[in-house]
């Protein structure tokens, strides 16, 4: 999961054992109930959102401190309208 954004996800309960989160985008991901035994955080990026488990040290894991980005911006491409129109659906008797 080397570089993975996992920007603002929920990772309750997720085990990352031994994980390669190094370069992760973790900012505003809320992993409070995370199991991160072992795993490499080297230069992932993380907020003041970003939530730790409990006694976890994210400096001395190497996590860079930074800005949150704020709101996901829209997706790029929008789902195309329906254009056409049917008629209802009947059952025949």
């Amino acid at each position: 999961m080397r570089e993975a954004n996992l920007r603002k996800a929920d990772a309750g309960g997720a085990v990352f054992h031994d994980a390669d989160l190094r370069l992760a985008d973790l900012r505003g991901t809320d992993l409070s109930a995370a199991d991160l035994l072992r795993a490499r955080l080297t230069g992932a990026l993380a907020s003041e959102r970003t939530r730790w488990p409990a006694g976890f040290d994210p400096v001395a894991a190497g996590v860079v401190l930074t800005d949150d980005p704020g709101p996901e911006p829209p997706p790029l491409l929008q789902p195309p309208g329906i254009t056409t129109q049917h008629p209802p659906l009947r059952s025949l008797p």
